[in-house]
């Protein structure tokens, strides 16, 4: 018995020392980073990745992703990781651009403000960051700048809808109802399935509402109502992807609450006239 329990306990030794071993090998192959991009693709353990990785931007850019958009939603853990990519490259593409978006969500303007002008200087090619810019513009009440960031954007990427949108809104806020429905029909002509935008419908239905064209506003409210209840709670969020989707549900009844509320408004107007 004695004998045995030796044995044993000289196997588990030399298991162990073979296990050090095969570490430092794969350390001395890969190298650091080389481990940090294993931990991450076949065992997803981001934090661990995160701390070993030394010099692979990509890498904490990949991570970031998975705390902000594609994965656990953890603003500080993302913020932390965009941080780190930024840190080994400055100039990454998308680095200050999500920390600027991060930013924005947590409603620290002044610092949004900073991030996306810097992504701007590094990639100016890369006008989405008028879209953010435009948003954090409008937030800080800045509306001139804000209407100029969304009219550049649109004509940058002329099929989304969310430029059009977004440029109506701050149309609306600006009291320009009639550049705010000329916005909607734009993007209603430009956009694919535009007929059936909730969002698109809702924002035309403002526009004609402040405008008093009643009978017009309650057939785009009654269209947007349509096709928001078909919406799911994942629609919601991917048209909003920088909020937490455990909220989603939530936004989407406020939204649709909003459009049955502007409803009653149009059909009131109709009653009064």
């Amino acid at each position: 018995m004695r004998k045995y329990f030796i044995r044993r306990t000289w196997v588990k030794g030399c298991f162990a020392l073979l296990c050090v071993v095969v570490v430092l090998a794969i350390a001395l192959i890969l190298g650091r980073d080389g481990i940090a991009r294993a931990v991450w693709q076949q065992y997803q353990f981001p934090i661990v990745a995160l701390k070993l990785d030394q010099a692979d931007a990509d890498l904490a850019m990949q991570i970031g992703s998975y705390y902000f958009g594609s994965g656990a939603y953890d603003l500080d853990r993302g913020d932390a990781a965009f941080s780190k990519a930024i840190a080994l490259e400055p100039g990454i593409l998308w680095g200050h651009y999500q920390l600027a978006r991060i930013a924005f969500v947590k409603g620290n303007f002044t610092e949004a403000l900073s991030e996306i002008n810097t992504e701007l200087k590094y990639n100016p090619e890369n006008l989405r960051s008028l879209y953010i810019r435009g948003l954090i513009y409008a937030y800080s009440g800045r509306l001139e700048l804000a209407e100029a960031d969304f009219r550049r954007f649109t004509e940058w990427a002329p099929s989304e809808w969310a430029g059009y949108n977004d440029l109506a809104w701050v149309l609306a806020k600006e009291s320009k109802f009639a550049d705010a429905e000329k916005s909607i029909e734009e993007g209603m002509q430009r956009v694919s399935d535009a007929e059936h935008n909730p969002w698109l419908w809702n924002s035309l239905g403002v526009a004609e509402l402040n405008l008093e064209k009643f009978v017009s506003a309650k057939n785009s409210f009654e269209e947007a109502k349509t096709s928001a209840a078909l919406l799911t709670a994942d629609d919601w969020h991917k048209s909003d992807p920088g909020n937490d989707p455990q909220f989603a549900e939530n936004g989407l009844e406020q939204f649709r609450d909003s459009i049955e509320a502007n409803l009653k408004k149009a059909e009131e107007g109709i009653k009064s006239n």
